[in-house]
């Protein structure tokens, strides 16, 4: 019977502060998916930037590799492949939260 008091105070506790939490939340939720939105975008400018140094990257020492200096290759080839992982992962998110921002724009013209 205590340990059920003590389970029960437990859950009071945490439903208490998970409402403070989600008070927070919805009273800044506007900010907060504007804030996502951008943080969204970064990914595909950071992936199309790094995809655009190692294509650089690449051509700059296309002499080398004859010469078998392959090192500007294997860099250019990572910078390359993280763009396309940041671009993949711009394009995942913003079908994942793509129906709260077009929400949030509704909310916006209205």
């Amino acid at each position: 019977m205590a340990e059920k008091k003590k389970a029960d105070g437990e859950a009071a506790e945490r439903v208490g502060a998970l409402n403070e939490i989600f008070e927070e939340v919805i009273s800044d939720a506007s900010d907060l998916i504007k804030d996502l939105y951008w943080g969204v975008k970064t990914y595909l400018l950071f992936g199309l930037i790094s995809m655009l140094f190692g294509v650089s990257v690449l051509l700059d020492n296309m002499e080398s590799l004859p010469a078998q200096y392959y090192i500007p290759a294997l860099i250019a080839g990572a910078l390359i492949f993280s763009g396309a992982v940041q671009i993949l992962n711009y394009f995942r998110m913003s079908k994942k939260y793509g129906r709260l921002f077009r929400a949030q724009n509704e909310m916006r013209r209205t």
